[in-house]
């Protein structure tokens, strides 16, 4: 399954199962979402954020030097 910027592993099924959850690489603002996992008459939702990342840009200095720089 796969919801805003996680991707969750497996998306459904029934009895006991272990669930992996990842999160994409974040290049631009901070984020958040939740995933919510029920069974057994529990119900759980875990929230889940991420800071924003770093936006890489490239600058040709005036000395004509090209810089990468992160911001």
């Amino acid at each position: 399954m796969d919801k805003d910027l996680i991707s969750a592993n497996p998306g459904s099924g029934s009895g006991s199962a272990t669930v992996t959850v990842s999160a994409s690489a974040n290049s631009g603002a901070a984020r958040s979402t939740s995933i919510t996992i029920s069974g057994g008459g529990i119900t759980r939702t875990v929230n889940i954020s991420q800071e924003k990342g770093s936006m890489p840009f490239i600058v040709c200095g005036s000395n004509g030097y090209i810089d990468k720089i992160e911001v």
